[in-house]
């Protein structure tokens, strides 16, 4: 199956949102913090591991950003679950979201890795992108 390349940028550019719209329920919606904590921690805990997921968003399989994020979800439901859902022990759900930064990145990487090969053995392709046509001078030649 051959799946278009604005297609496939729809469906990882989805996968980011949903990643936010994740984190998004677990900072505004559970721990109560303002919208200006909610930018501030999607820089720091979110950005390092959603880097794999936009980066390969500009490669030619963008699909392998669907992948990074599928790994990525596991963490975030941890940091939901050790923040809302659980009830706070003492100093566990401050520090969930460290389990997203240093287990989430890895896990992310790995996600985008595989989901090309992955996609492969599924039969999916994304063609890739169109060359630019490169002009040399050797073809202006005799066109002046």
């Amino acid at each position: 199956m051959t799946l278009s390349r604005s297609r496939a940028v729809f469906l990882g550019m989805g996968s980011v949102g949903a990643v936010v719209v994740l984190h998004a329920i677990n900072s505004l919606g559970c721990l109560n913090t303002g919208f200006d904590n909610f930018l501030n921690s999607t820089a720091t805990f979110l950005a390092v591991p959603l880097l794999p997921a936009l980066v390969s968003l500009a490669f030619p399989n963008p699909l392998r950003a669907v992948g990074a994020c599928a790994l990525l979800v596991p963490w975030l439901l941890l940091a939901l679950l050790l923040g809302c859902v659980v009830p706070d022990s003492g100093g566990a759900a401050p520090m969930a979201y460290v389990l997203v930064v240093f287990l989430g990145a890895p896990s992310a990487i790995l996600g985008a890795l595989i989901t090309g090969p992955a996609m492969r053995r599924l039969g999916i392709e994304v063609p890739t992108p169109p060359q630019r046509a490169t002009v040399t001078r050797a073809d202006l030649r005799g066109k002046l």
